[in-house]
């Protein structure tokens, strides 16, 4: 059985984001070079393309297969062993289900923005709870939280 998901957490962004965004650094890179410290000017140029690279990225979809020995991920193989719970993110917005956590035994959370249909999904999800339950929610930390409020 197999989903198509974003190849991570998949934010709708709108363009008043993308304002704010670019305003922010250049507004960082302003203040550099008036306080003549072109290090911070530097560091925000090489954020600023790390952080496109990483967005184009994210666009691109991918499957997670549910086999009997492991769960795959893009190409990589996680044994049953190796992984605890996994969590649906409902969108109140959106009325749907949009996002699938993946739970690791170290409390490590993969999330992926759901890709599929809803049939697709439900049938996913009955077979992926036959190797690793389901839970109703799980803890972000205040990082977590504050990167999904900026829609990082």
């Amino acid at each position: 059985m197999e989903l198509k998901v974003y190849d991570w957490e998949y934010f709708e962004r709108w363009n008043l984001w993308y304002l704010i965004f670019v305003l922010v650094i250049l507004t960082v890179i302003v203040l550099s070079v008036l306080s003549n410290n072109y290090s911070w000017w530097v560091i925000v140029l090489l954020f600023t393309a790390g952080y496109l690279y990483f967005s184009l990225k994210t666009n691109k979809t991918t499957d997670i297969i549910v086999w009997k020995q492991a769960l795959q991920i893009w190409k990589i193989a996680y044994k049953w062993d190796d992984l605890s719970w996994f969590v649906l993110e409902y969108h109140t917005k959106k009325n749907k289900i949009h996002n699938i956590v993946i739970l690791d035994n170290t409390g490590n959370a993969k999330i992926y923005t759901i890709k599929d249909s809803d049939k697709n999904l439900e049938n996913f999800v009955k077979e992926l709870n036959w190797y690793i339950p389901i839970l109703e929610t799980y803890k972000q930390s205040g990082m977590d939280k504050l990167i999904r409020w900026l829609k990082l």
